[in-house]
């Protein structure tokens, strides 16, 4: 370290990496970490955390790429090829004939997933949105499937868009404008590829800065964070921020005002979330495990509320685990304590976490096995709890706070559980209610409560109310372009037809958005607008490529502008992208006929036939 400080010493200013600016300041390329720290850094990079995220040229090819996966509940072939350094995604459906109908390919973007375990696949707009396609790898089986919520017939095909919170665990901050709740979820078109040095050790800017200026040791360590010099809940933050989620189905809600990706190793996790367990319908605690249960399990654990054990005891977050030999290290940790146990029958030194830390399978991802970290005494039935599962959508029975970090009941706990519940979709009516009761006793200066009870109402349909809190939104804050977005929504449903394009129009001036230039196109569509609709559809299919309504909707202007070929073609592409829409295939027969092409009429109605009435 002292030949590196004496060669920085002489750096200029020029010669400083480029540090981020903005909500997720202060952070430099991870790479920048090799130069003092090489074996760590060399390491690191076989560890799963830093291949969690990647481009597909830079990710290892583990899948079998053009192998056909057929979803049978959706009616729908999946394959993943790869062409070179390209990897493409393509889906399609057959006709009564057996021929291809509905296909569509799209080119992957991102590989999510270090492929450990599983691995899903994203693609990224031009416009900075990022979308999550629907089938994944699990390396365990060797196979394709539908990864995680994509399991039923009407799953969300290739709509679904990964957010901020998707991406906080997944991957090292990218450097973005904005982080806070409610604005639009946008990404750079370079992300950081993996979880990397500074998630575990805080922003490196300064630290790198006050090394190549020459700055003494202890000013250099002082601007970085070492996890292992923390202590207590501060210590099992750093891991916590990413490995403690109690339940899939509900996630702790940012606290209000904080940036959603503003946390930084060294803090308390409850200071950055407000920490929520969940109890489950249809099933008991010990069974409720889920495939990102390490942390919340581990607390679940003597060793870890007496025995004072932590994560990292057992794992040295810079260098991947090789089994046999990291089994033995875990043994080790336990002898510290129960060296004087003694065993009915004779057992390895090295098999404790076999017993005591058993394999089983997650029930959210259910095609996965995971070590259970609820350290127990057991014993347990090792082919109990691997058998094969089902995926389930179990109801959420209550909702408190999670005691960890100093989190525990007080005057917040009824306005953040309510905004959970809205936010999960899960009691949407009871949530509502109770948030109007807790903000009737509790007032907050930040909108955010407020946004989830105007969306809340939004759901319910209550568009008297929706539209009163957005209202009082958009004057609290002109500049939060979904307060004016759900204004419009709310005045279009109350008849006040004028006042919603106006809102519309505001929250466009403030935030590009294709579900308002598709409220827009709507509004101008029914009142007869249709060359102000076309113009607002393809602005929205300019930011959304992907968008089947509004691909539907230019079909239908076509339609009605006699034009049948162009009505024909865009209803097919809005069927390539959402292949269950019943009334675009009626639409698509009519045009179809008009054209005078019956067999081609025939062969759609008849693959409409074979969808379910959702």
């Amino acid at each position: 370290m002292g030949f590196l400080l004496l060669l920085f010493a002489d750096a200029t200013h020029s010669e400083l990496p480029r540090i981020t600016v903005g909500p997720v300041g202060g952070y430099v390329e991870d790479s920048v970490c090799r130069d003092c720290h090489a074996s760590h850094y060399d390491s690191y990079q076989h560890v799963g955390m830093a291949q969690s995220f990647k481009s597909p040229v830079n990710a290892r090819r583990i899948e079998n790429f053009g192998e056909v996966f057929y979803h049978k509940p959706s009616n729908r072939y999946y394959q993943m090829l790869l062409e070179g350094d390209d990897m493409t995604f393509r889906r399609f459906q057959k006709d009564e004939n057996g021929n291809e109908i509905n296909t569509i390919e799209i080119p992957v973007d991102w590989v999510l997933g270090s492929g450990n375990r599983t691995r899903s696949y994203l693609y990224h707009t031009e416009h900075g949105e990022v979308f999550m396609l629907p089938i994944g790898w699990y390396t365990e089986g060797q196979f394709w499937a539908m990864s995680p919520g994509f399991e039923s017939p009407d799953h969300s095909g290739v709509s679904r868009e990964v957010t901020r919170e998707c991406m906080f665990c997944h991957n090292a901050f990218p450097e973005i404008e904005n982080d806070a709740f409610g604005v639009a979820d946008r990404f750079p078109a370079k992300l950081p590829e993996g979880t990397g040095c500074q998630r575990c050790h805080g922003p490196g800017g300064e630290h790198v800065t006050q090394a190549m200026t020459g700055k003494g040791l202890e000013d250099i360590r002082g601007a970085i964070v070492n996890p292992r010099k923390l202590t207590g809940a501060r210590r099992d933050s750093v891991c916590m921020q990413c490995h403690l989620l109690p339940a899939i189905s509900l996630v702790s809600p940012v606290r209000f005002g904080r940036g959603e990706f503003s946390y930084r190793p060294g803090e308390l996790l409850s200071d950055f979330l407000y920490l929520l367990d969940v109890e489950e319908g249809n099933i008991e605690e010990p069974e409720r495990f889920e495939i990102n249960h390490h942390g919340y399990r581990l607390m679940k654990s003597d060793c870890y509320n007496e025995g004072g054990i932590t994560c990292i005891d057992c794992h040295n977050p810079h260098v991947k685990p090789e089994s046999g030999a990291f089994r033995e290290k875990v043994a080790g940790v336990c002898m510290d304590c129960h060296q004087d146990i003694t065993h009915q029958t004779e057992v390895a030194p090295s098999e404790c976490v076999t017993c005591h830390m058993p394999t089983r399978r997650t029930t959210d991802v259910v095609h996965v096995t995971m070590t259970d970290h609820w350290i127990a005494r057991g014993p347990f039935e090792s082919e109990k709890l691997t058998a094969p599962l089902e995926p389930s959508n179990r109801p959420i029975t209550d909702i408190r706070p999670l005691k960890f970090a100093g989190q525990q009941q007080d005057q917040d706990t009824q306005t953040y559980e309510a905004i959970a519940a809205i936010r999960a979709g899960r009691s949407v009516a009871v949530g509502v209610q109770s948030l109007l009761q807790a903000l009737s006793k509790q007032e907050y200066e930040h909108y955010t409560p407020y946004l989830d009870l105007t969306r809340g109402w939004l759901k319910l349909g209550n568009y008297a109310q929706a539209e009163a809190f957005a209202r009082g939104l958009v004057r609290g804050d002109p500049n939060l372009a979904v307060a004016h977005y759900i204004l419009g929504i709310a005045e279009l449903a109350n008849g006040k037809i004028t006042q919603a394009k106006l809102s519309f129009r505001r929250a466009l001036a403030i935030e590009p958005d294709p579900e308002v230039h598709f409220a827009l196109a709507s509004l101008y569509f029914d009142s007869g607008s249709l060359a102000l609709a076309e113009v607002e559809l393809d602005k929205a299919l300019e930011i959304r490529p992907l968008m089947a309504n509004a691909y539907r909707m230019k079909g239908r202007i076509s339609a009605k502008l006699g034009n049948a070929t162009k009505a024909a073609d865009h209803f097919k592409r809005s069927l390539e992208i959402e292949p269950n829409d019943l009334a675009t295939y009626s639409e698509l027969v009519v045009v179809l006929r008009k054209n005078d092409q019956p067999d081609e009429a025939a062969r759609y109605l008849n693959h409409q036939k074979q969808i379910p009435n959702p």
